[in-house]
């Protein structure tokens, strides 16, 4: 019987556990919202009934208790893993709400619950800053994405900074890797770590080839 059920790993030889500990430290270190990662939550989350109905069947079985004391702790740090990573996305959502419902792709990453809080914490966020500020200010400066009605951009849309400079960790050989728009590039080996612009890294986060620390 084992402290906590794994699904069978995948490609990468980790475990869900290991898998969701990696999720939730990209998501803290990237500075834009992730794609919500559904297959590995929704395993976990099987994981967590299977587990808590093992350390309810060893109730009152003395034989077991040190067995169901492992369980119950072994439980609650992956309880503690799964809440830190909704919360780290529910920060983000709630910082870039008008960005993420503003941008298709970026929408995209959500799943149902999270599109749905962010919809409402938008209109619930604009209902107050329009109540409170907007209408003590004259129509042209009252929007709530630009400075001025007549300003073509929105730029008072909150965006997450993609030249932020992040750790990471390569997970596999992937050769010269552009690093900047002059075309510069690095040679990316397994187990390198960098210290790089967040934007190059993109497409190598998303296809996990690397992780961020």
């Amino acid at each position: 019987m084992d402290a906590f059920p794994e699904a069978t790993p995948g490609t990468s030889g980790r475990s869900d556990q290991e898998a969701l500990k990696i999720a939730l430290i990209n998501e803290k270190s990237s500075p834009e919202i992730l794609m919500f990662q559904e297959d590995l939550v929704s395993r976990i989350e099987a994981q967590i009934d299977y587990q808590e109905e093992q350390i309810e069947l060893m109730r009152g079985n003395q034989d077991l208790e040190l067995l169901r004391t492992i369980f119950t702790t072994e439980l609650a740090r992956v309880r503690y893993l799964l809440r830190c990573y909704y919360r780290v996305r529910l920060h983000k959502i709630e910082e870039y709400a008008m960005h993420i419902l503003d941008t298709a792709e970026v929408k995209e990453r959500l799943s149902d619950r999270e599109d749905a809080h962010a919809q409402e914490f938008f209109m619930l966020q604009g209902t107050h800053l329009k109540m409170a500020v907007g209408r003590q200010l004259p129509e042209a400066f009252s929007s709530l994405v630009r400075q001025a009605a007549a300003h073509p951009e929105k730029d008072m849309v909150p965006r997450p900074d993609l030249d932020k400079h992040v750790f990471c960790r390569v997970l596999e050989d992937r050769g010269q890797v552009p690093v900047d728009d002059a075309g510069n590039t690095a040679q990316f080996n397994k187990d390198d770590v960098f210290v790089i612009r967040y934007q190059p890294l993109q497409p190598l986060l998303a296809e996990g080839s690397v992780c961020l620390l």
